[in-house]
């Protein structure tokens, strides 16, 4: 039952006049368990306490107080309690912590900050290194803190884990040197947080970061390059580009174009990776710089060919081989890339294009670019062929006469000038890219147009046979076959590549017709009366079974 709580304290008082401390004390417990929110009576508690010397009683009844009144939002009260235990134990490390909140809350940045780093230092003093990195940390995010103390906070954030407060800090840490005019600083910060931001595969931000760097000083160009590849070394390709790729929009926002270039060429040097590559061909071809153009392409073409993917390697392959038609290393690469779509003599295909390519005037240059000469440079250069593989997609039919009847017939206007515009001109650009799938559409696009038609329709045929689609590709030559060539020889060179896609379907005697019709009208066209020998032969051996 409740007790008397006048009785009680009447009898407390005559206890302490005779001297009866304890007992006085143990009147004062009981009444304070009877009426928990008594504080006057648990602030005369503990003073009891501490006249008998019992410091850590006596502060926890203070404190008791002050963690009831600081709940209710009474701070005044609560801070004049917490400092009454403070007065009576200095290193508590619950009361400096409650301090440090009513200080925060009442806007007094400067004792939260004196409270909080006695708490870091009572923690270290007793090997609590968590807790003592957790009060940093709490240091720096009050209000007003200058930028030193975000930074410590930061490190502390770090040892903890907590990479996303650390970098929360070191922002806003940068943001304050920035204010204050202190931009080197701010920039070393923002470099460390985007080290901080990819090392936590957080490469989203890092690239905001970096960005950043370079708006507020691209001159750190080199720093941002110098962390792409860092991170190349250490594997993290894809993260490294993401650097690359910020180095190059700055450069490109600036219009500098060598500038962009020069950096992803930096990069693909150090690590063959097939989107920067791909980038770097992209640009070179809007700058309209040709040198540093055919380099990336062959990178490109041998990134393709290490993957495996013909039908891209193929692409770049025969236009470099084409724009230089005596190097054997070009012919090397286009080789293997038809021997990945399993090409029929790959050898044998690319020494006629090359052949188709080179004139008389050639050897003026004491270059011997007789057809044997050809065959023996691509056999050093490419050992290893592989056996053909014969792919049969089905039957088509074509009208041969209607096809050759084309052939020499007046040529269409002239295509107009390539420009970003032009769907057939984007398709170009994007074949010399590599971006078959990019490629397509815009070719469709261009073959819809009398203009390009002729030309978009054999580009898109020879994208799909080089895809293997040879059904496809098949369907587009003969869509070209029905619109007069700009030239004789693109009208020939059309027919060509025809009959080797019928043949490569299997339609040996298709693809015999229009070889017979084709060296009818041309007078012998490059290889075509070896081929007709050998597909005759083969026609035979196929009918005598």
């Amino acid at each position: 039952m409740p007790i008397d709580r006048d009785a009680t304290l009447k009898k407390a008082e005559k206890l302490i006049r005779q001297g009866k401390l304890d007992d006085a004390i143990g009147e004062y417990v009981r009444l304070v368990e009877d009426q928990p929110r008594d504080f006057t009576s648990i602030n005369t508690l503990g003073d009891l306490y501490l006249r008998r010397g019992d410091v850590d009683r006596a502060v926890a009844e203070f404190t008791r107080i002050g963690d009831h009144l600081l709940a209710d939002g009474m701070l005044p009260k609560a801070a004049a309690l917490y400092k009454k235990a403070l007065k009576a134990k200095a290193d508590d490390e619950h009361t400096l912590g409650q301090l440090a909140e009513v200080a925060e809350r009442q806007g007094l940045t400067a004792d939260a900050k004196a409270y909080l780093r006695q708490v870091a230092a009572l923690r270290r003093l007793h090997g609590d290194q968590r807790g003592a990195a957790e009060s940093i940390v709490h240091l720096g995010t009050l209000d007003g803190v200058d930028a030193d103390a975000r930074i410590a906070a930061a490190r502390a954030a770090q040892e903890l884990g907590d990479l996303r407060q650390a970098a929360a800090l070191l922002r806003t840490a940068a943001d304050d040197l920035e204010t204050q005019h202190r931009r080197p600083e701010a920039l070393d910060l923002l470099l460390s947080l985007a080290r901080m931001e990819l090392a936590s595969e957080e490469d989203v931000h890092a690239r905001a970061t970096l960005t950043r760097v370079l708006t507020i000083e691209p001159g750190r160009r080199g720093d941002v390059m110098a962390l792409a590849l860092e991170l190349a070394r250490d594997g993290r390709v894809e993260s490294a580009f993401g650097c690359v790729d910020v180095v190059t929009d700055a450069a490109l926002l600036e219009d500098d174009w060598i500038r962009a270039v020069d950096g992803l060429q930096t990069f693909v040097l150090a690590v063959s990776y097939l989107p920067a590559l791909i980038k770097l061909v992209e640009l070179c071809v809007d700058a309209g710089l040709d040198e540093p153009l055919r380099e990336a392409q062959v990178q490109l073409a041998d990134a393709y060919l290490r993957e495996g993917r013909g039908a891209e390697a193929r692409v770049i392959s025969e236009d470099i081989l084409d724009r230089d038609p005596l190097n054997e290393e070009h012919a090397r690469r286009l080789v293997l890339a038809l021997e990945l779509l399993g090409v029929a003599d790959a050898r044998r295909v690319v020494e006629d294009r090359v052949r188709s390519r080179t004139g008389p005037d050639d050897a003026s240059d004491g270059v011997d670019t007789s057809p044997e000469a050809v065959a023996e440079q691509l056999e050093a250069a490419a050992p290893e062929a592989r056996d053909p593989i014969t792919q049969i997609v089905g039957q088509m039919e074509i009208d041969l006469s209607d096809a050759l009847a084309s052939i020499g017939a007046s040529p269409p206007p002239a295509p107009p000038p390539a420009d970003t515009a032009d769907p057939y001109a984007r398709g170009l650009e994007h074949v010399q890219a590599g971006r078959v799938m990019e490629a397509i559409p815009a070719l469709e696009e261009a073959s819809c147009d009398p203009r390009t038609r002729f030309q978009a329709a054999v580009e898109l045929g020879r994208l799909y046979i080089g895809q293997g689609e040879l059904q496809a590709g098949v369907e587009w030559l003969e869509r070209a076959a029905e619109t007069a060539p700009p030239t004789q020889e693109e009208g020939f060179a059309l027919l060509y590549d025809l009959a080797d896609a019928l043949d490569r379907l299997g339609e040996t005697a298709r693809a015999l017709a229009l070889l017979i019709e084709l060296d009818a009208d041309s007078g012998g066209y490059r290889d075509v009366r070896a081929r007709i020998e050998y597909l005759a032969r083969t026609q035979a051996g196929s009918q005598g079974r």
